[in-house]
């Protein structure tokens, strides 16, 4: 899969900054997942990666690479959060932003994660859900939250379509995989 160029909502990011983001389905039973920011080691929060992961709540307040996953037509979809440090979560939703809780099927993510002082990447494989392994498509929105030094947060995705960052839309889930 080609890269996708995420875009941050409003004007809370430097114009200089890039990030990039790909997701390729291995085969039937998993994804991996790959970020790449260009920017200032110096203007951002980068977790160092720790040498445990652990399943973590509420990584979206600092630095997280997120995907939304779904099959075409169901209402159901997944929230994965994957932090630069190690730790993440998995979270499947009944409908838009409604029945939120942990995936308990997936007991880890194997996430690498590297810093320059220009570019940051993180690479993760993710073992899909049950009831998203048998579908021949999936619908994926890739997201990014990042924390600038001076403590706020930019919010990335491959589009915005409404007048806030709202990376549950389901209007934003536009790529196939």
């Amino acid at each position: 899969m080609v890269w996708q160029h995420l875009t941050a909502f409003g004007n809370a990011a430097s114009e200089a900054w890039q990030l990039r983001a790909r997701i390729l389905r291995l085969d039937q039973i998993s994804l991996t997942l790959n970020f790449e920011l260009v920017a200032p080691a110096a203007e951002l929060i980068w977790p160092v990666a720790a040498p445990a992961s652990n399943r973590c709540d509420e990584l979206w307040h600092s630095t997280c690479l997120e995907v939304f996953i779904a099959k075409p037509g169901d209402a159901n979809y997944w929230e994965v959060n994957l932090s630069p440090r190690g730790d993440w979560n998995v979270y499947q939703l009944d409908d838009y932003r409604k029945g939120l809780r942990p995936e308990t099927s997936i007991g880890s993510i194997p996430i690498r994660s590297t810093s320059e002082p220009d570019r940051h990447q993180l690479q993760a494989t993710l073992a899909l859900p049950q009831p998203l392994i048998d579908a021949n498509r999936l619908q994926a929105n890739l997201c990014a939250v990042v924390e600038s030094a001076n403590g706020s947060n930019s919010y990335w995705a491959l589009s915005h379509l409404g007048k806030e960052a709202d990376f549950h839309a389901r209007d934003g889930f536009v790529l196939e995989i």
